[in-house]
């Protein structure tokens, strides 16, 4: 399986986090794992065979093209090849302006887009013919753009999610608000309704995701030192976190790279 994360300009950066799309020519079978990461999404896919999620107990069969929300617990997406899979990070509150999904009701949760939607545009019917992941990318991507034409962040709450991204999710809310200008209340009812989580949860998350690409990178490090580097207090205090998000301790997980 390839994966590949295409380059975004600075209009896409305005609605869009990231890019990752997985391909495969194969006809093995995949199971693509998945964590918190703090960003809602959209994905655009192509396979011959059903593509299932798994969220705990619970299964789904995924059509084409879906958009999911804020995701607490580990998912696992099942698929067989040949496929193509797109999936757009994008701006929390992009979905519920832009494509009216209100953000609250999406979280844990995957909201499937009518075939009417997407179905006449050329690219994605040009993708799925000619089994091209970099079509499949460019048609998602401009899909947005259109939709977010007129889309604004609010530059407070915007800029707070970006000050927790830019410390690593290691950040006090109470600071965070006084900085701002709002109460610890009002910024966590406004952020929430804007992110679909709660400041403390978005850091923790963002904080977590620290950590796992701190465990995915040096094979050598210690446990203690990626706890204390990610702003952990202590290393059982990482373990504990970061089984929560993953359902794995961190070095069972590490032993699985």
């Amino acid at each position: 399986m390839k994966v590949s994360q295409p380059n975004l300009n600075s209009k896409e950066k305005t609605l869009i986090q990231s890019v990752y799309v997985f391909e495969s020519d194969s006809k093995e079978e995949y199971n693509l794992p998945f964590y918190a990461d703090g960003f809602p999404g959209i994905v655009f896919f192509h396979s011959e065979n059903p593509v299932t999620v798994f969220v705990g107990s619970e299964s789904k069969v995924m059509d084409p093209v879906f958009v999911y929300g804020q995701t607490i617990e580990p998912i696992r997406i099942q698929i067989e090849g040949p496929f193509f899979f797109v999936m757009v990070q994008l701006f929390p509150a992009v979905v519920e302006e832009t494509l009216g999904i209100p953000i609250l009701e999406l979280t844990n949760s995957c909201w499937t887009i009518s075939p009417a939607e997407w179905v006449n545009e050329p690219n994605f019917q040009s993708a799925i013919d000619r089994f091209s992941p970099t079509l499949a990318s460019s048609a998602l991507v401009e899909y947005i753009i259109q939709k977010g034409e007129r889309f604004r962040p609010d530059p407070v709450l915007h800029a707070c999610m970006e000050e927790i991204l830019d410390l690593k999710g290691i950040c006090e809310v109470g600071k965070l608000s006084k900085k701002h200008g709002l109460s610890e209340r009002t910024l966590q009812r406004r952020f929430q309704n804007y992110v679909g989580l709660t400041p403390k949860q978005f850091s923790t998350i963002i904080r977590f995701q620290a950590s796992l690409l701190e465990l995915n990178g040096d094979q050598n490090s210690k446990l203690t030192d990626i706890a204390y580097a990610s702003g952990y207090s202590d290393q059982s205090h990482f373990i504990r976190q970061f089984k929560s998000f993953t359902k794995q301790k961190p070095f069972r997980f590490r032993e699985k790279i």
